[in-house]
């Protein structure tokens, strides 16, 4: 992220006026989902556009994606930048239409578009700071659902949850799928099959995230059955004690913890299969992103797995780790479905592209726009 560049803040690329703006707070987070989306969203608006400008807080600077062009706008990077001092720049430069790819949006600002990814913090709220519920309140009622604001979200059963919680009709929140396409595609070819089992999942804090239930299901098996399971991401560091607790042999358990973009594209090209036990999801990048490196996936039976998932995995019940060890046995002594998990999840996969999300945001812009 070394080539990035500072543009006029009236003029684009080209010397044409600035008509979009995109909110570049989230370059500020260190890591997930959301900050994915984002940069991915903007690397390619960039590219497809030439009134487009990226306006970061001062610490973001480092952080601009390559080639995209950027404002470093006021002095502070929290809330006070993104309620005050960006709105304030907007307005004395045109007030062009603010794009917000990050779940939080300017209180204050008509003419903006935004994607909220999901209802977390009103179901959990215990995951979440009580500045940032009360912020993440006011920024979809006053930010995103007012006359003049449009907002997107991820999913069908997001865009239903958030209807209900927020009281508004359906219709009036876009749907554009993310895409799966960001890790690296080993070359060569795969590693020789490993004596024992391996199925693969992310150890994130947070009771939605279900964490637990790969635990849980190899408390299930026999001790000395020839399955593990790794875990990768940031780690819940009370993972371990529970494992611990459930009498699981420490060798059976494989803590990553935090890997590279390279290291995880070839921990789900060698998994025996992925795991994604959540409770509940706003979309799920990681089950499509090991799909396409052609993971077989295991994934929790909720709205939002079926609608991205299809047939292309198999499920079980959330809370289920009886289920959920019946499968890793069923997926580790089948090579034949292995392969056909494989095989599906590799299809269904090549329908989320980061490309065709961003081809969607750019057409809604230009009907934004007129």
């Amino acid at each position: 992220m070394t080539t990035a560049r500072s543009v006029s803040p009236d003029t684009g690329e080209k010397g044409r006026p600035v008509k979009v703006a995109i909110n570049g707070r989230f370059l500020l987070a260190a890591y997930g989902g959301v900050l994915r989306c984002a940069t991915e969203i903007t690397e390619r608006l960039a590219r497809m556009r030439d009134d487009i400008v990226l306006l970061v807080p001062p610490g973001a600077v480092d952080r601009v994606p390559e080639g995209v062009p950027f404002e470093v706008v006021g002095r502070s990077s929290g809330p006070i930048w993104e309620q005050i001092e960006l709105p304030l720049w907007l307005r004395r430069h045109g007030t062009p239409l603010l794009v917000n790819p990050a779940n939080i949006a300017p209180f204050a600002y008509r003419r903006q578009i935004s994607i909220q990814h999901d209802i977390a913090p009103a179901l959990r709220p215990q995951d979440f700071t009580f500045l940032f519920r009360v912020q993440w309140h006011l920024s979809v009622r006053w930010g995103m659902l007012r006359r003049g604001q449009s907002l997107v979200t991820s999913s069908r059963a997001s865009r239903e949850e958030i209807a209900a919680q927020f009281g508004v009709d359906p219709q009036r929140i876009e749907v554009v799928h993310l895409g799966a396409d960001t890790l690296p595609l080993p070359g060569g070819e795969p590693a020789a099959a490993e004596e024992r089992a391996v199925f693969v999942t992310f150890g994130r804090h947070g009771a939605a995230k279900n964490a637990r239930a790969a635990i849980d299901a190899l408390a299930e098996l026999p001790a000395d059955a020839p399955i593990d399971v790794e875990f990768v991401g940031k780690l819940d560091p009370e993972l371990a004690p529970y494992a611990a607790a459930r009498g699981i042999a420490p060798e059976r358990i494989r803590w990553r913890g935090m890997v590279s973009d390279e290291e995880l594209a070839d921990a789900f090209y060698r998994a025996t299969a992925f795991v994604w036990p959540s409770l509940h999801e706003g979309f799920g990048l990681p089950p499509l992103e090991a799909q396409r490196l052609g993971a077989p996936v295991l994934a929790s039976d909720i709205p939002i797995n079926r609608e991205i998932l299809g047939d292309s995995a198999r499920y079980f019940p959330a809370t289920d780790a009886a289920a959920l060890a019946s499968l890793f046995v069923e997926v580790s002594d089948d090579p034949g479905l292995r392969a056909e998990l494989s095989r599906r999840s590799r299809v269904n996969a090549e329908g989320f592209t980061w490309q065709r999300a961003a081809d969607r945001w750019n057409a809604l812009i230009d009907a934004r726009l007129g």
